[in-house]
């Protein structure tokens, strides 16, 4: 799981999706989510994580290249879910490898 706030920004990535994304344990992670999304999937994702801001969105899924810590892209599986109506206030990224 990945954990974005309203900007996008990853506030915490538990270490079953840091090794998904292939960073070790202590390795640092670019905070920008956006950052770690290839250009051919940058325009989706942005447009689904503004409508679960703006509109109140439940729901995404996308199958989506990210960069890995190693620098290759991997493609994934996600579903994000909005949580920003709660007290942490986040996006939840559930990543699975392809």
């Amino acid at each position: 799981m990945l954990y974005l706030d309203r900007g996008g920004t990853i506030q915490h990535a538990n270490e079953p999706a840091r090794r998904a994304l292939e960073y070790g344990i202590n390795d640092t992670l670019e905070p920008c989510f956006f950052s770690h999304v290839h250009g051919r999937n940058l325009h989706r994702v942005m447009r689904d994580l503004a409508h679960m801001v703006s509109h109140r969105t439940q729901r995404a899924r996308w199958l989506l290249r990210l960069r890995t810590g190693n620098g290759r892209w991997r493609w994934y599986r996600a579903i994000a879910q909005n949580q920003l109506d709660r007290v942490e206030a986040r996006v939840r990224v559930q990543l699975r490898p392809l």
